[in-house]
């Protein structure tokens, strides 16, 4: 059981009601597995006015940033394993020149599954971050592109080849 402690006091407005509301934000330091691995991560909860500070039922992913836990586990699992951040993720689609619907297909993954992990909603699979690896050189992205030339039209293949060629 972790030990929380409070940082400070919110206040927001809801935008729905448009009431105000104050919150008591509270930290502690948590064990949590991330694909079966073990990190460790400070997380932040809110705790509503009038409600225990010390019961853990009445924690509240932050308001104002619910994905914010899950956001700093990815980053420390990514940290502690050597996974590639969303920013390096798109560094190397965007240094090709692909869109993420190209590099998607290149890869042989979902354009939107692409999208979320350019911009952190996820983490990626161990064997999409053996693909983003691969691709970050240059001879092997080449061939996987040769690779994929049958799931591809021969004009989405003629472009990807052009863009790669320029390079």
């Amino acid at each position: 059981m972790a030990i929380y402690q409070v940082i400070k006091t919110v206040q927001i407005k809801r935008a729905l009601t448009g009431e105000q509301e104050t919150f008591t934000v509270v930290q502690g330091t948590e064990m949590f597995c991330v694909r079966g691995r073990q990190i460790q991560s400070t997380h932040i909860y809110w705790v509503p006015t009038g409600e225990d500070v010390a019961d853990e039922e009445n924690y509240l992913a932050p308001v104002d940033d619910p994905d914010y836990n899950l956001q700093l586990d990815f980053q420390i699992y990514r940290e502690k394993y050597g996974v590639l951040m969303p920013a390096e993720v798109k560094k190397i689609r965007e240094d090709y020149q692909l869109s993420l619907r190209q590099y998607a297909l290149i890869l042989g993954i979902s354009y939107s599954t692409l999208s979320e992990i350019e911009n952190g909603l996820i983490l990626q699979s161990d064997e999409q971050e053996s693909l983003f690896q691969l691709s970050r050189n240059r001879v092997a992205f080449k061939n996987l592109i040769v690779a994929k030339e049958a799931v591809m039209s021969a004009s989405q293949f003629q472009r990807i080849q052009d863009k790669i060629a320029q390079l």
